[in-house]
């Protein structure tokens, strides 16, 4: 979908131990599922480390970033009239996604699940 925007930070990017980047968002914007219930905000985006190109969405419900959950990439439209994210997902389906850990080695597996969980196709990053 050429339809993306996003306000990201990358002066606070954390390098993973697989080949990505996690760059906060310094805006938050309110994600929306297709069944019209917010699923939570865009806290974070996960990166592709050799293209830059994004792999998933980091969507957190409160506050915290310990209770973040992917959504692919593919599966988001940004719209500009509501300044909000559109997901290809419904509430009760991304409530039982896959959570995002920031554990060591684990992220890369985070975003596969997710890829599989939603149904999107996964290219894999550059190594």
């Amino acid at each position: 979908m050429p339809n993306r925007a996003t306000t990201i930070d990358l002066s606070g990017a954390i390098a993973e131990s697989a080949p990505i980047l996690l760059a906060d968002i310094a805006t938050p914007a309110p994600v929306w599922g297709y069944d019209g219930e917010r699923l939570g905000f865009g806290r974070a985006v996960a990166l592709d480390q050799g293209s830059g190109r994004p792999l998933c969405l980091l969507v957190g419900r409160g506050r915290s970033k310990r209770s973040l959950r992917p959504i692919p990439w593919a599966a988001l439209r940004y719209d500009r009239r509501l300044s909000a994210y559109l997901a290809d997902v419904s509430a009760p389906v991304f409530l039982q996604g896959p959570g995002w850990s920031r554990a060591a080695g684990r992220a890369l597996a985070c975003i596969w699940r997710a890829h599989v969980y939603y149904d999107v196709p996964y290219d894999s990053p550059a190594k």
